[in-house]
């Protein structure tokens, strides 16, 4: 049982097809398949341990980051009144995440 709630910016939903369809074009699509499934499995357990990851306050207060299928990085804050962890993000291979992060809020 999941400990807090996961909620997605409406644009970090639109990340992980992009970040399928990126790597399809390059790798195909059961590799496509298989990193998408590893990022999720990433931001799953970020219901049960939401106070993982990095943080980086000196980008936006509250903010944390965390790795996931060796290329992404997921980017999050938790509320602890909802019990929410709120993806904000998720990049892959290099992106500019900080920037993206900034433009959501």
């Amino acid at each position: 049982m999941s400990v807090y709630r996961l909620d997605y910016h409406p644009e970090a939903e639109q990340d992980l097809i992009n970040i399928y369809n990126f790597i399809e074009a390059y790798a195909g699509r059961i590799t496509a398949q298989k990193k998408l499934a590893e990022i999720e499995t990433a931001t799953y357990r970020l219901a049960d341990l939401p106070k993982i990851g990095t943080i980086r306050d000196d980008l936006i207060p509250g903010l944390r980051a965390v790795p996931a299928a060796e290329k992404a990085v997921v980017c999050f804050t938790v509320d602890d009144e909802t019990r929410t962890v709120f993806i904000l993000c998720v990049s892959y291979a290099g992106s500019d995440w900080a920037s993206r992060v900034k433009e959501r809020l």
